[in-house]
């Protein structure tokens, strides 16, 4: 069975991205008794013609701002492990999120759709963010177009896709030290 190739870009928060993330955060004396807060994250990534752009991140909440994404990421059985970083003007938020990430080709439309999900940790921050813990859940979706021939044949996985994104959604708190 031909399947479509796909260079993955950043799936999550993906991480990555590209995508939604919603965490909770507060400022409290100290991390151990800090208050939980919701807090939006929105993150979007795509790959235009074998080209990564790069990870937008949108957050509303504690913290506010626009910012970036990076991550790295290690393949686990059905999925990934990545670990990934939320650079923002006042610092950054380091988490760790095993997802599990299909894409599901249709060759006749010469196109895929993905859906992916896992959890998220947070492991820490610099700058404003220094000391940030929390945890959640997180989604994301993704739509591909694969590219043709001149003759308008699907190429499959014997090309890079004309073009695809992914947003990643998540939910859970993080908890900020004062």
């Amino acid at each position: 069975m031909t399947r479509i190739h796909i260079r993955r870009p950043a799936a999550f928060l993906a991480l990555a991205i590209a995508a939604p993330i919603i965490l909770g955060t507060a400022a409290a004396s100290s991390a151990a008794n800090a208050k939980r807060l919701p807090q939006r994250f929105t993150l979007f990534t795509a790959n235009v013609r074998g080209k990564d752009v790069p990870m937008v991140v949108e957050a509303a909440g504690q913290i506010n701002g626009i910012g970036t994404e990076t991550q790295t990421d290690k393949d686990i059985p059905g999925g990934q492990t990545n670990h990934a970083t939320l650079h923002f003007a006042g610092g950054t938020v380091r988490l760790v999120a095993p997802e599990q990430f299909d894409w599901k080709a249709n060759l006749r439309t010469c196109s895929a759709t993905a859906f992916g999900s896992g959890t998220f940790t947070i492991e820490g921050g610099t700058g404003a963010y220094r000391g940030a813990t929390g945890k959640g859940t997180f989604t994301a979706h993704g739509v591909l177009i694969g590219a043709r021939s001149k003759s308008g044949t699907c190429l499959g996985e014997n090309a890079p896709p004309a073009a695809n994104y992914v947003t990643v959604t998540a939910v859970g708190t993080i908890a900020l030290r004062a």
